[in-house]
């Protein structure tokens, strides 16, 4: 059960900083590195997010049950 809550709190935080990126990316133009800054906390982000979903399938604590196999 931790393990989708911390994949949910990921997800959550991946789309805020995209959106925060979108929003630097109109305000500043250009100009600034804030875009770039936020592109590096989403990748950040998105391999916390893998490793959480890896170590969670390992461990069996989060199952792969696809309807279709």
């Amino acid at each position: 059960m931790i393990f989708k809550i911390i994949i949910a709190v990921l997800a959550a935080a991946m789309l805020i900083s995209l959106f925060s990126s979108a929003f630097f990316l109109v305000k500043d133009k250009g100009s600034t590195s804030r875009a770039f800054y936020t592109l590096r906390v989403r990748v950040t982000i998105a391999l916390l997010l893998l490793a959480t979903i890896a170590i969670g399938i390992s461990t069996g604590n989060l199952e792969v049950g696809a309807p279709w196999g």
